[in-house]
């Protein structure tokens, strides 16, 4: 499943978020899409596929104490549209 994170910081905690950046080792069962900074600061954005809610939770739990994380599950608009037959 594809989800969309927007995870957010303190500036006070910057110092702390870029040593913790630095040390990222994605898990199995995470596919990293793509990632962006916002340059206006305090915030990253990363799309990735992750093949298990075990994935997902090693994938975000070790942000927990210094991000919030909104995690947003997303899907092509093109597939989505497809869905929609099968609900009317």
């Amino acid at each position: 499943m594809l989800f969309l994170d927007i995870s957010t910081w303190d500036p006070a905690e910057r110092d702390k978020v870029m040593e913790h950046f630095k040390k990222l080792e994605v898990p199995d069962g995470i596919d990293i899409i793509n990632q962006w900074i916002d340059l206006s600061g305090n915030r990253y954005f990363v799309l990735y596929e992750a093949e298990s809610a075990e994935a997902y939770g090693a994938f975000n739990l070790p942000w927990t104490d210094i991000c919030i994380i909104d995690s947003v599950p997303v899907m092509e608009a093109a597939e989505f549209m497809q869905l929609l037959p099968k609900y009317k």
